[in-house]
């Protein structure tokens, strides 16, 4: 004890003393979570472990964050990267001064891949409610995906030819819709799942449902398929969503040689394979990373990586339990400066 010093500084001393001391084991986050659920369930409070578990994960070399509540829990929105459009403020600003850029606002949209549904941020004029609802229809339905991985089921015609709002019910209007897809109810969940995601990026921040018009009509059935009546509703994640994908770096980014590997999935036991290969194919990192939740929750992951400068590729997918082989293969192509 040095003189003069106080009895908060001596704790705080003593603390990061003995904090020192803790050297977490590699399966100590899987156990501490294991054992703050069961808290909860007998109604204990877990802050203070839900401390030590950030302290574990970090020491792993993994930050694992908590799975997203918005947009109708489909992931998160995407925070600001280095080679992604950044999501500017939805509230009222003052007009642009003469000859300024348009502002514009990254907005979500899903694609298809392998029967499942993947999203992307995509750049658009910012515009009122109904036109970034429709802007992101119109990048999902049309296929404009920077990973030419991510597909559209909707036909090459299809168009949209307008948007309205109605409570917490959005009406798209569509023409050229065409003949029935090869997966009529995946398209439509394309269409509900961009339109919902969409809105958390308007002043309605959430809606509940989507009405589909064809050529200014409502149909009871598009393409004799998909029940259309009504409002379409949000199908479930873990049936749609993709179980694996890499969010950050997002395709064709181009990042510093230190930046973060940004990984989501339902997947069970929460466990993803992270690898990145250099431009000429061979594997220069490759890890199991621990997700923050495991099936039937979205879990999510942040990996810091130091790579040398050059165009790579990352990697996440998993193995299959029955024969070991490679599953759910969500790739970026990436540059790092």
């Amino acid at each position: 004890m040095r003189p003069g010093q106080s009895a908060q500084d001596r704790l705080r001393e003593a603390l990061r003393a003995r904090a020192a001391e803790v050297e977490p084991s590699p399966d100590a986050l899987p156990r501490i979570r294991r054992r703050t659920a069961r808290a909860w369930y007998r109604g204990v409070p877990v802050l203070a472990a839900g401390a030590v578990a950030t302290a574990a994960a970090i020491a792993l070399g993994v930050v694992a964050v908590e799975a997203g509540r918005g947009e109708h829990t489909t992931l998160p929105p995407a925070g600001p990267a280095s080679g992604s459009p950044v999501v500017v403020d939805t509230r009222p600003s003052a007009p642009e001064p003469s000859g300024a850029a348009p502002a514009t606002v990254a907005l979500p949209a899903y694609f298809t891949r392998n029967g499942r549904l993947y999203r992307e941020f995509l750049p658009a004029a910012a515009g009122d409610d109904r036109g970034r609802i429709r802007a992101a229809v119109e990048f999902s339905l049309g296929g404009r995906a920077k990973d030419p991985d991510y597909t559209s089921l909707w036909p090459a015609t299809v168009q949209v030819h307008g948007v309205t709002i109605d409570g917490g019910v959005v009406t798209v209007d569509l023409g050229g819709v065409g003949p029935a897809p090869a997966e009529p109810k995946l398209a439509a969940q394309q269409l509900v799942y961009t339109v919902l995601a969409a809105a958390t990026y308007t002043s309605m921040r959430h809606a509940d449902g989507v009405r589909v018009l064809v050529d200014g009509a409502p149909v009871a059935r598009l393409w004799g398929a998909v029940d259309t009546s009504g409002p379409l509703r949000q199908g479930t994640l873990a049936d749609l969503q993709a179980p694996v994908w890499v969010i950050e770096p997002d395709q064709g980014a181009v990042v510093g040689k230190s930046f973060t590997v940004y990984l989501a999935g339902v997947v069970p036991e929460g466990t993803v394979n992270l690898r990145i290969r250099d431009a000429a194919g061979a594997v220069v990192l490759e890890r199991v990373v621990q997700l923050s939740a495991g099936a039937p929750s979205l879990g999510e992951a942040r990996v810091p990586v130091t790579l040398p400068s050059g165009p790579h590729t990352v990697e996440a997918f998993v193995y299959s339990p029955q024969d070991g082989s490679v599953q759910w293969v969500d790739d970026h192509g990436f540059s790092v400066a």
